[in-house]
């Protein structure tokens, strides 16, 4: 989904907490940690596309919002809760 200009890889809602996701994958060791590649500029894009999608779904308002990472690694996935 695209916001602000912006992609949101997953929004997720459970109860009153809103989460959005930013989804990363590594193809081996030698290409780094998937969580590396979400960089303070693809934090501050991310940020951005959050608001402009909040802005638009008022009726979300109160909702704790957090931003996670979903780490994929050889098929595995890791969830890097509060991730920024």
């Amino acid at each position: 989904m695209w916001a602000g200009g912006n992609e949101l890889d997953l929004i997720v809602r459970r109860g009153q907490q809103l989460r959005f996701v930013e989804v990363k994958e590594k193809r081996g060791p030698r290409y780094g940690e998937p969580h590396e590649a979400v960089t303070p500029e693809k934090q501050r894009r991310v940020g951005r596309a959050a608001d402009t999608w909040l802005a638009s779904h008022p009726e979300l308002d109160g909702l704790s919002v957090g931003f996670d990472v979903v780490a994929v690694r050889e098929g595995r996935l890791e969830r890097l809760a509060d991730a920024f």
